[in-house]
């Protein structure tokens, strides 16, 4: 007897589903979802993955053979019919591109770093040329990553060329992480000018614009954003003021914490739940905390290499 997969079509397409929402979380350039809604976004894809392991493992105790396109069927002794090293080529196939990719990036990563007698080009010259030659989502997440790899390295990446890679570059995340590695060194200049640019959006009519805005200050890990995303608490949109509950939480330390203390009663239960979990996270940060921002805040912003 054989049972159809529709069970198990059903799940993997659900799981496909949640990883492409995931991917266009991270790639379109209008993503105003909080760290809340990822992270849920994330434990689903797991409970899928677990629920279809579940649904495999118990075809498998009970005999019951199973439909895969006709390649690998599970009969009542055990045995399958697979064809043993087409499945071994596929999968070494995608091991070998998986290491390629990898190797590629490293290497990219290298020539980026590089500067000697053949390629004697400025880093933002480097970035420049190969940014203008290999526009694209990815290629700015590896261009960030050379960005945040030379932090330590003034020689190679003194910070008159880190103020030339924010001055030539347009893409947000790319011009972020340059200026919270100006602040690692001890220098928010940066990270200050683009305080300056966000008012404009954080004084949006448009609601959207102003969870836009506010999302992208609280990847800034500064105390300084912290400030100027405090009057958002007060907005009437509920949207916004959770964004800002969540910048705040990203941004703030103890000096802060009373701009907060009035939302634990707010009667959105939402409002009043995020709002104590704001102090929380807070409260015990010194008022030095996040004036300069650490290695350890960039690296957790840095966006995804996507590439395989």
């Amino acid at each position: 007897m054989t049972i159809s997969n529709s069970t198990k079509q059903f799940l993997l397409a659900a799981f496909t589903g949640a990883v492409i929402t995931y991917g266009i979380i991270y790639l379109t350039e209008d993503y105003e979802a909080d760290y809340g809604q990822i992270a849920a976004l994330e434990n689903r894809v797991l409970e899928l993955e677990i629920l279809l392991a579940q649904k495999d493992e118990t075809l498998l105790k009970a005999g019951i053979k199973t439909e895969n396109n006709g390649s690998n069927i599970l009969t009542a002794s055990g045995e399958t019919n697979a064809q043993p090293g087409h499945q071994q080529t596929i999968e070494q196939s995608q091991v070998d591109t998986s290491v390629d990719a990898k190797r590629d990036t490293q290497q990219l990563l290298k020539d980026l770093a590089t500067r000697n007698d053949f390629n004697p080009r400025t880093f933002s010259e480097r970035i420049n040329d190969f940014l203008s030659a290999n526009p694209g989502k990815d290629n700015i997440a590896i261009v960030s990553k050379a960005v945040v790899d030379m932090a330590d390295n003034r020689d190679s990446l003194p910070d008159f060329e880190l103020e030339a890679v924010y001055q030539k570059q347009s893409d947000p995340d790319l011009k972020r992480i340059t200026a919270q590695v100006l602040s690692m060194r001890g220098d928010n200049s940066l990270l200050e000018k683009q305080i300056v640019e966000s008012q404009t959006g954080l004084a949006s009519d448009n609601p959207e614009t102003r969870q836009k805005t506010l999302v992208a200050l609280a990847k800034t890990h500064y105390a300084g954003a912290a400030d100027k995303i405090a009057p958002l608490l007060q907005d009437k949109n509920v949207s916004v003021k959770l964004d800002a509950l969540l910048a705040l939480r990203a941004t703030g330390n103890e000096s802060h914490v009373h701009l907060v203390q009035d939302l634990v009663s707010h009667p959105d239960p939402s409002v009043s739940w995020l709002a104590k979990d704001v102090i929380d996270n807070i409260q015990n940060l010194s008022e030095k905390a996040r004036t300069k921002v650490s290695t350890q805040d960039i690296v957790s912003e840095l966006p995804p290499i996507l590439s395989p």
